[in-house]
């Protein structure tokens, strides 16, 4: 009996240490998200812009 106790203790700790590791996984993304939102890099340009026409004839092989 003592030993399926250990068990269900070691069990419940392994639990908890991966749940808390989930969480700060998950919070930590939503900081990532945050903070790339706030990079005017990302925004796209006001400005009007002309694409880039590659020639495909060009071969750099």
């Amino acid at each position: 009996m003592e030993k399926w106790m250990s068990y269900g203790v070691e069990t419940i700790k392994i639990f908890v240490i991966f749940i808390v590791c989930l969480l700060a996984f998950y919070y930590g993304i939503l900081w990532l998200s945050d903070s790339y939102e706030a990079d005017e890099r990302l925004n796209k340009p006001e400005k009007n812009y002309e694409e880039v026409k590659i020639n495909s004839k060009i071969s750099f092989y």
